[in-house]
């Protein structure tokens, strides 16, 4: 994985990415079907002898967020927010996966983005400048509304070892796995994935076998969205404000 200055290659992208809370200010409008990926929650016993409200790191595991509703008695849907489902106070969840996909996802995805691609060996990824451990060496950015993005060519059998980050320098260490890349396409632009770093969760638009095999997969907790649906908290009408059910 190599920094690129040729940010044109993102041009594509930016020409479709307008709005500011919906499917399509992150991936772009225009594909024939949008799936949104809910991130895994890290959760785990906190350890009263730290005092912090803080469970170690080795007691860290990962729930489900079907699992989180049916015990708080909300409801899933593919506009479900966390702060809906157990408000922002949920002691054992101190953790967040806001604008980070799971390494681990990102590879267990990676068949099935590169079944749906024609140059899966011909990748870009585009990273946040304002991760902590982004330290750009290209004197050139990729603008999106509201971010930039230092670009890397990388291929899609690379990123399907989800220890990739390492040889980076982007502040890995030990099993943290952070930050992550927050856009991904093919040079053929089958498809895009994309990470707002506001949100616990990826979009991915493509075609709509694309889509499918995404949502099919057990593997994910996954929705179709359509690129006008809203992501912010408003956006879930279904579990009200802190996490209280609406009619």
């Amino acid at each position: 994985m190599d920094v690129i200055d040729d940010v044109e290659r993102g041009d594509w992208l930016a020409g479709r990415v307008h709005g500011r809370t919906s499917v399509g200010s992150v991936a772009g409008h225009g594909a024939d079907a949008y799936v949104r990926i809910l991130h895994p929650r890290e959760s785990g016993h906190v350890d009263d002898r730290r005092g912090w409200g803080v469970p170690p790191s080795d007691d860290w595991t990962a729930r489900r967020w079907s699992d989180v509703a049916a015990a708080s008695g909300r409801t899933m849907h593919s506009l479900v927010q966390w702060g809906r489902l157990l408000d922002d106070q949920d002691p054992n969840a101190p953790g967040t996966s806001l604008g980070s996909l799971d390494p681990v996802v990102l590879a267990a995805l990676v068949p099935l983005l590169a079944s749906a691609t024609s140059t899966p060996d011909d990748v870009v990824a585009g990273f946040w400048t304002g991760h902590g451990g982004i330290e750009p060496t290209s004197r050139r950015q990729l603008d999106l509304p509201g971010r930039e993005y230092v670009l890397t060519s990388t291929t899609l059998d690379e990123l399907a070892d989800p220890d990739w980050g390492f040889s980076l320098g982007l502040g890995w260490f030990s099993h943290v796995r952070s930050p992550s890349l927050q856009l991904l396409w093919p040079d053929d632009h089958a498809w895009v994935l994309a990470t707002e770093i506001d949100w616990d969760s990826t979009i991915v638009g493509g075609t709509r076998a694309l889509v499918d095999s995404i949502v099919l997969d057990g593997r994910f907790e996954a929705f179709d969205v359509g690129p006008d649906d809203d992501l912010s908290w408003d956006g879930d009408t279904t579990n009200g404000p802190g996490g209280e059910a609406t009619a």
